[in-house]
């Protein structure tokens, strides 16, 4: 009845293949498991035991290939974990986190590679390509396009001057409007006023002296002086209007924000950072979402500041400590016993009368009267049962037998006819025992800062805590079934709540219950356990590592038992040979001692500590610090694990662009007729002539004019001239949304000498006006020097009038990582007709 051979072997081979997958997984070689639990499958699709080693298997492969792939990323090397993530993802499909991190790896790739741009360009306007829209279903594509609209939602508008240096500015008895108007033409940015603002402002004349003054510290103390309200429309334009309740309301701007909270794990902790959001700055529009675990807030911009920063000082990681509670008891037992040689206990000797059978009445037999004789510190009683004539007698209280001896007798009666028993021996003992016992229970237990945490270790005893009794008599039943029980949590028991505090102490409430079972009581019929206690409540303070006795019992019983004969043990040495000694010596010692030992400290930094200027008591107003413009990255400086340069970083709206130039202190002189949007001219200091071959390079653009129609394309090239050893460059431009709609950029003939064909990083900001380009080489081509065109840009008129296309920022940077010395070049003049 033995399957065929075939089927043998290839069992045998599936066993010999999982047990091989095994051992690789414990070794950890989890794809090399994967491959052989696979194998196995193959052998035998049916066998369960297979198919459950290889999805096992195929999970860890999943859980094992995230886990390096988060050691890889947090080491920098982003493509060694973004492949990591993909296959633990291709390994395990069913792995949503190895989805969510390659989304997320990638993501932080594109963000590395447009040198922090991707966030912008995520809000870009994107449309579904008919490639992706082929295969959504009508509910996913409306969904899609839901997801596009909400990834092109802008951020709050924020101010960023083409011309960051601090102002030096003094003006007197001049009017509010010109005073936002001189401070926006120096700094580069457009004001606009609203259309009530000269009617409503009832300051017609003011001064102000601003020494090194910010450009928005210029406009807070502008609108100060001026009761005026001012906010960023975009990142080079600001509205203006008088400063009353009903412009803030009309005008301030609102800001929407979901608040994901990682470190808050009690519906407690939610309800307290909503109490100081509504309490302290009185944030009215707030919801607590206990799903997500986050906050939704509306408020304006300055509210929304100060939420963040509150929001990001509570919700921290609560701080932990490991307490180690030492439970040490050591009960030890003298005992000494010494007997003398000769009654050391005492005489217990008796009489006993046993007449000789010539003495008693022949042909009677009873038991005999015991005479009983006691000596000492014990009385015994001995009997014994002798031929004897007796006779009954009765009284009122009960029959004895007695001795019948006839009187012609008792002459004859002597001392053969008595006999003593129970006579003392010779005996020495002498006995020493000393024990001892040690017992340590050291539990450890672990527990956030300011949480109760609980630890029990031991049975539970039950105990009676009632009875009834039934209305009908029963018999025959255990008193057991009308009996309630409890029970009791007998050995360690430690509640404790722990406090970090500043340095690195720690406070605890403590409760601390050691018991054991003494011994059983029979109470009712039923034994009930007597259980001794040991329990302790304090509160104490101790530092970190700091061993504190916490509590200490000493009992200690002696006892001294003498025996012996009296009289004769009190006699100087010889009364040891009549006499025992007895000698025990109960000692119990137990001790508590605690260890706390801080894993986590509270993370407060100086910044958690600084105060927030937040203006009067309303509405709420902040500042914010000067921003500092990045140093430019050294391109020859290699990607982590990918062997790719690091791109020149490139100024976006979420950087400073550099300054184009000091601009003088006083109110700007007449500028030629062009629109608002155009930006001020370039200093006077700006080079006019050409610069000699061993000067700064040249940036420019070519042609320097131009006159179109509307509706036309206009090319123009960014040219640099006198460049050395160039390796990679960026610019930035400013444009008339409004006149002109820039199209495209393509990299110039320069940076491509040598190399393949070069594809910009780009991020073109029509709406606001705003285009930033960059290019590098590769890592092994090396600089390139001359000149010629660096960037090519396509714009269309779409509207008419004349305007400025200025570049406000070029930065080169040569192959040691070193940025090149450039001039500021002229703006580009567009005339549209």
């Amino acid at each position: 009845m033995l399957p065929p051979a075939p089927l043998l072997a290839r069992t045998k081979k599936g066993d010999k293949l999982r047990n091989d997958a095994r051992n690789e997984e414990l070794k950890g070689n989890y794809d090399h498991a994967l491959e052989l639990a696979a194998q196995a499958v193959q052998e035998d699709p049916s066998d369960p035991a297979y198919l459950l080693e290889e999805r096992r298997v195929r999970f860890e492969a999943g859980v094992a290939h995230v886990s390096n792939g988060h050691k890889m990323r947090d080491a920098g090397h982003l493509d060694e974990a973004l492949a990591e993530f993909e296959k633990a993802f291709a390994l395990d499909p069913s792995s949503d986190i190895a989805q969510q991190e390659a989304k997320r790896t990638k993501e932080m790739i594109e963000r590395y590679k447009s040198g922090g741009a991707a966030g912008l360009q995520a809000m870009t306007q994107e449309t579904i390509s008919r490639e992706e829209g082929k295969s959504l279903t009508p509910a996913q594509y409306a969904r899609r396009q839901s997801e596009l609209r909400s990834n092109a939602l802008l951020p709050p508008a924020e101010l960023r001057p083409l011309n960051p240096e601090p102002i030096d500015l003094k003006m007197v008895s001049q009017r509010p409007r010109i005073m936002f108007e001189t401070v926006s033409k120096i700094s580069g940015i457009n004001v606009l006023f609203d259309p009530t603002y000269d009617t409503d402002q009832t300051i017609r004349t003011a001064s102000i002296d601003l020494t090194r003054t910010t450009v928005e510290q210029a406009l807070d103390q502008l609108s100060l002086i001026t009761k005026s309200f001012w906010k960023p429309l975009s990142s080079n334009t600001i509205f203006v209007t008088v400063d009353n309740q009903q412009k803030r309301r009309d005008n301030a701007e609102q800001v929407v924000k979901v608040f994901y909270l990682s470190n808050i794990t009690q519906t407690q902790e939610m309800q307290e950072i909503l109490t100081v959001l509504r309490t302290v700055i009185d944030v009215s529009k707030v919801f607590q979402d206990g799903a997500q675990n986050a906050l939704v807030v509306r408020a304006d911009a300055d509210t929304m500041a100060i939420v963040e920063r509150l929001i990001s000082d509570l919700d921290k990681p609560r701080p932990e400590v490991i307490i180690d509670v030492m439970v040490m008891e050591v009960s030890s037992t003298y005992m000494r016993s010494l007997t003398a040689a000769f009654a050391g206990t005492g005489i217990t000797t008796s009489a006993v009368f046993a007449p000789r059978p010539g003495i008693t009445t022949p042909g009677l037999q009873t038991a005999a009267t015991t005479a009983t004789t006691t000596t000492g510190t014990t009385t015994t009683t001995g009997t014994t049962t002798t031929p004897v004539t007796t006779t009954p007698v009765t009284g009122t209280t009960g029959t004895t037998s007695v001795t019948q001896v006839p009187l012609s007798a008792l002459g004859h009666i002597s001392s053969a006819d008595y006999s003593l028993t129970t006579l003392p021996g010779a005996t020495f003992e002498a006995v020493l025992s000393d024990s001892s016992t040690r017992v340590l229970q050291a539990p450890q237990i672990r527990a956030i800062s300011n949480a109760k945490a609980e630890l029990k270790i031991g049975t539970k005893v039950p105990t009676a805590s009632g009875s009834f009794q039934a209305s009908v008599a029963t018999t025959g039943v255990s008193p057991l079934v009308n009996t309630q029980f409890t029970y009791l949590d007998v050995g360690v028991n430690l509640n404790i709540q722990p406090q970090v505090m500043d340095n690195n102490e720690v406070a605890m409430h403590l409760d601390l219950d050691i018991s054991q079972v003494n011994t059983t009581v029979n109470l009712g019929g039923i034994n009930e356990p007597e259980i001794g206690q040991n329990k302790l409540t304090t509160d104490i303070r101790l530092k970190d590592g700091q061993v504190n006795l916490v509590g200490g019992i000493i009992q200690q019983t002696d006892s001294k038992t003498t025996t012996g004969i009296p009289g004769l043990i009190n006699i100087p040495l010889i009364g040891h040979l009549f006499r025992g000694d007895s000698i025990e010596k109960d000692r119990t010692e137990l001790v508590i001692a605690l260890i706390p030992h801080i894993v986590r400290g509270q993370e407060i930094s100086a910044s958690n500590l600084a105060s927030i200027a937040s203006g009067p008591v309303a509405p709420i107003r902040v500042g914010f610090a000067p921003r500092v413009t990045p140093p430019v990255a050294d391109s020859s400086e290699k990607r982590p694990g990918s062997g790719l340069p690091l791109p020149a970083p490139v100024v976006g709206p979420a950087t400073t662009p550099p300054s184009v130039g000091t601009l003088p202190a006083t109110a700007p002189p007449p500028a030629p007729p062009v629109p608002p949007a155009a930006l001020p001219a370039p200093p006077a200091t700006a080079p006019q002539s050409p610069v000699p071959a061993s000067g700064p390079a040249r940036v420019g653009f070519q042609p320097p004019t131009v006159t179109t129609q509307l509706g036309s394309t206009i090319t123009v090239a960014i040219t640099g001239d006198n460049i050395s050893d160039m390796i990679s460059a960026a610019a930035q431009l400013r444009y008339d949304p409004k006149i002109l709609t820039l199209n495209n950029i393509v990299v110039g003939d320069l940076p491509q000498r040598n190399v393949g064909p070069l594809a910009p990083t780009k991020n073109i900001l029509n709406d606001s006006g705003q285009a930033d380009m960059s290019v590098t080489r590769g890592p092994t081509d090396g600089g390139i020097s001359g000149g010629g065109a660096l960037f090519t840009v396509v714009f269309q008129a779409v509207g008419r009038g004349n305007t400025n296309v200025a570049l406000a920022s070029a930065t080169l940077t040569a192959s040691t990582g070193q940025p090149l010395n450039s001039v500021t070049p002229l703006p580009l003049v567009v005339n549209v007709n």
